[in-house]
């Protein structure tokens, strides 16, 4: 499929300056295409042209012309794109349809009215080769983050579209989950599909990215060819904003010097095991997460981070062991005092109408100077006004770190935290969370980013299947 941007302008509804500005870009039949430049910078609003979300679903005032093989995307009726164009959101929970995952696959096919017998042999071809038949019939609504990204991803490949669209498909994967990924796109590729991604973990996609758009304020910025990307440095990548092109691997050692810890001031696990439903889900664990230290839980997708994190600020309590603090066992009530979460999607957690009131909302004793300081090293004082829902991932993710602070709790849980992050504010956030290690505040992140991993993190707790 061949796509065409011609003089392409767009501004959302109540935003004083353009999402995109002047946009002129070829992408031919078969070619592998890179969106990425840091957050807010377009990369979403081009897949969401593509895909006719825009006129479609968000409004606002458009210039110029998007083609699809030399039509206009606003001439394509809605189930003629669905035929050709297949989109893999930032955020998968809002593109389901289904509450179990077997339905969810398989419902474009549905729609298209592909036989039935048909259906359950792409079903099985599909969840073998993205290697998902332990996520055969779950219920979606209790799949973890990184494998509700699978089943997106999957539902998508499962109707072989032209055009692939692809919104940081890998932002909450494991390792695994990625190079399983990789080894879709590079079967994909070879198939002569032409596939957009836009993405901040660069990485997995060097080897197989005919060329990179670098976007900068609505506009292209640079342009450059698969050879010239992969040739470029870090330090050149790190300079215009952007993460490494090559694999990176966090090593599990103290990455800085900390202040003496003295005893007892730690948020202890104490053979703690907790279920969900009939199913355990973490067996016995033991450990102390000590004030002054980050430290990261890692492990599988759907191996339990995120229940792990719940069940310490208190939301979930645990069916076995206890949680102690301080040399003291501590009930969930009294957790949910202490402790304030960033949850994995921040769309659950951000309720005012404005950046700003979100800082101030439950923390009435706190000014409106302090929230405004906050969201200054946040770098989002300029859009204090706006609703969150008007964010970018990225600025979303950010305004929740904020409110983080705002809190002031002594317990502070982070869940991939730097999803939809670009380097820039992947720096922020670590040292952000090092600063508040600095005044004495026991802090927890889960993540799979090994690049942030290797900033911030003091420790690494691994969950293995056998905890």
């Amino acid at each position: 499929m061949n796509i065409d941007f011609r003089n392409v302008s767009f501004t959302y509804p109540d935003k004083e300056s353009g999402a995109l500005k002047d946009i002129n870009l070829h992408i031919g039949q078969g070619e592998f295409v890179l969106l990425t430049g840091a957050s807010g910078c377009g990369k979403t609003t081009i897949t969401r042209m593509l895909n006719g979300l825009i006129p479609g679903f968000y409004g606002g005032e458009i210039d110029g012309k998007v083609l699809l093989d030399g039509r206009d995307i606003r001439e394509y009726k809605s189930y003629e794109i669905a035929s050709i164009v297949g989109s893999v959101f930032q955020n998968p929970r809002t593109q389901f349809f289904n509450v179990d995952t077997d339905s969810e696959i398989t419902f474009g096919l549905e729609n298209a009215g592909v036989p039935a017998k048909e259906i359950n042999t792409v079903l099985e071809k599909v969840t073998k080769e993205l290697q998902l038949k332990n996520l055969r019939g779950r219920d979606i609504f209790k799949l973890s983050g990184g494998e509700k990204q699978k089943i997106a991803f999957a539902s998508v490949y499962a109707s072989a579209p032209e055009l692939y669209l692809m919104d940081e498909p890998s932002a909450n994967l494991d390792m695994a989950g990625i190079d399983a990924l990789k080894k879709c796109l590079e079967k994909i590729k070879t198939e002569g599909k032409t596939i957009v991604i836009a993405e901040h973990r660069l990485y997995y996609l060097t080897s197989l990215v005919d060329r990179v758009i670098y976007l900068k304020d609505g506009r292209i910025e640079k342009e450059m060819d698969g050879d010239t990307f992969r040739s470029m440095s870090v330090e050149a990548l790190n300079q215009m904003g952007l993460r490494t092109n090559c694999y990176f691997k966090a090593t599990d050692k103290g990455s800085r010097e900390y202040k003496q810890i003295a005893d007892g001031e730690s948020l202890g696990l104490r053979a703690l095991s907790i279920d969900y439903g009939k199913r355990r889900i973490l067996n016995k664990l033991n450990h102390d997460f000590y004030k002054g230290r980050v430290c990261c839980v890692t492990g599988r997708n759907g191996i339990g981070k995120s229940t792990l994190l719940r069940t310490v600020c208190g939301f979930i309590k645990g069916s076995e062991g206890s949680i102690i603090m301080n040399g003291k066992s501590i009930s969930s009530k009294e957790l949910k005092k202490k402790a304030f979460m960033v949850m994995q999607d921040v769309n659950y957690q951000l309720f005012a109408d404005s950046v700003l009131n979100e800082c101030i909302l439950g923390t009435e004793e706190k000014s409106r100077d302090m929230a405004e300081k906050v969201l200054e090293e946040m770098g989002l004082l300029a859009f204090e006004s706006l609703h969150p829902n008007t964010l970018s991932g990225g600025q979303k993710q950010r305004l929740a770190i904020a409110v983080s602070l705002m809190m002031d709790k002594e317990i502070l849980l982070f869940d991939e935290p730097t999803s939809g992050l670009d380097y820039k504010n992947m720096c922020l956030c670590a040292d952000f969370l090092k600063q508040l290690a600095d005044i004495g505040k026991i802090v927890i992140v889960v993540t799979h980013d090994e690049e942030f991993i290797d900033l911030c993190c003091d420790e690494i707790y691994n969950l293995a299947d056998d905890a």
